[in-house]
């Protein structure tokens, strides 16, 4: 299994991020300095790295504005001081993911594999798991559809 992470590259405004730092000083809650927004895939199935590499460069990265992560097993968070995590429930349909499956058999990897998508915030500040959780619950998840992890 492969996490691959979308991150904005120097230079580049990451608008996601800052729109969700708005949002958290719109609640009220101080504390956070900087997010930094991540679009999240989870592939699973029997890719190589090379694959996982070509699948990441070639079909869900911008090569000018944007580079990638990849890691076989799931982060702890690296230098950041808080990760939020939102993924789909199982059982709710991930169109997103479902195109990705059928882009990879375009891209010529013909192994089967299943696909998650979701979004990781990396919170920058001094924040309580309480008032993680308010962000999470309040700005970052909807409840019926998604769950989210704070790392």
């Amino acid at each position: 299994m492969f996490e691959i992470e979308i991150f904005t590259k120097n230079g580049f405004k990451d608008s996601r991020g800052e729109h969700v730092l708005s949002a958290i000083a719109g609640l009220g809650v101080k504390g956070a300095t900087k997010v930094d927004y991540a679009p999240l895939y989870i592939i699973d199935g029997d890719i190589s790295q090379t694959e996982a590499m070509t699948i990441a460069s070639e079909l869900l990265s911008d090569k000018i504005t944007e580079k990638f992560e990849i890691s076989s097993k799931p982060q702890s968070g690296k230098s950041k001081n808080s990760v939020i995590e939102v993924l789909y429930k199982k059982g709710v349909t991930d169109t997103v993911a479902e195109s990705v499956v059928k882009a990879i058999k375009d891209l010529g990897v013909t192994k089967e594999v299943k696909v998650k998508t979701g979004r990781k915030y990396y919170i920058y500040g001094n924040c309580s798991r309480v008032v993680l959780d308010k962000i999470a619950g309040k700005l970052l998840a909807n409840a019926l559809v998604q769950e989210y992890k704070i790392k």
